[in-house]
């Protein structure tokens, strides 16, 4: 176990020391995005959260593989995981402090954190699968990180980089992680979270916390969202 940087009512922290330009700003980043997520599950409380933060990759993914007891479960690009109900992953030493991968980093659990809470409260419960796109979509859109691409300023400079990034449009129903989700015809991840953005910006937050508990809404969108969130912006974005 690496070292404990906090530890509050919430959350505790396990990293070593050469993370600290990026855990010294955390606690209040994850309270922050808790307050958030406790409206967005309407809850009041939630369990504590360990976080288990690694400076090598190497020991990230023995770690991972000690815990689920095989070796070849991760993805290549794999770097956080929120196995046994903990916030695990692996962070750059030297990311440059006024770099947008920087604030992306910064919100690490903060996403990790919205797949705990919604696979607990919400997937577990209600003995509901978990689509991948979705669940990834929600985590990237609620937690903030990406918060800076997808404002009024950036988001078209974001949106076209994303088209020309993709060359083959899947069902996103029909992706899960692996090569599959992210490969050089498109990225799972940022089609993952238009789509989130498409929802929320044509359906309303009401009503995307009401999908949350149904797949069979969920995989009604998800087999042509993609298109329809792609033309859903450029029509927009003529205006």
């Amino acid at each position: 176990m690496e070292k404990e940087q906090f530890n509050n009512e919430q959350f505790v922290l396990y990293s070593p020391d050469t993370l600290k330009y990026i855990t010294d700003s955390m606690d209040k980043v994850l309270l922050d995005t808790f307050e958030k997520y406790k409206s967005l599950f309407e809850i009041e409380t939630f369990r504590k959260i360990q976080i288990n933060y690694f400076d090598d990759i190497e020991k990230f993914r023995k770690y991972i593989y000690d815990l689920r007891k095989e070796k070849e479960s991760l993805p290549k690009y794999a770097k956080g995981t929120f196995d046994n109900g903990m916030i695990n992953a692996y962070i750059e030493t030297n990311i440059d402090k006024n770099s947008n991968k920087f604030n992306r980093t910064l919100f690490m659990a903060s996403h990790e954190l919205f797949h705990i809470m919604y696979q607990e409260l919400i997937l577990q419960k209600e003995k509901i699968k978990r689509i991948i796109w979705f669940d990834e979509g929600m985590a990237q859109f609620f937690s903030g990180e990406f918060d800076m691409y997808l404002n009024e300023d950036n988001f078209p400079k974001w949106f076209n980089k994303v088209l020309d990034n993709t060359k083959e449009v899947p069902n996103l129903n029909l992706i899960s992680h692996g090569e599959i989700f992210e490969n050089d015809n498109y990225s799972g991840y940022d089609l993952s979270l238009l789509s989130i953005k498409y929802l929320y910006d044509s359906l309303g937050k009401k009503q995307l916390k009401q999908m949350m508990h149904s797949n069979k809404k969920i995989e009604e969108y998800g087999s042509t969202i993609v298109n329809d969130a792609i033309n859903y912006y450029k029509e927009k974005l003529k205006k």
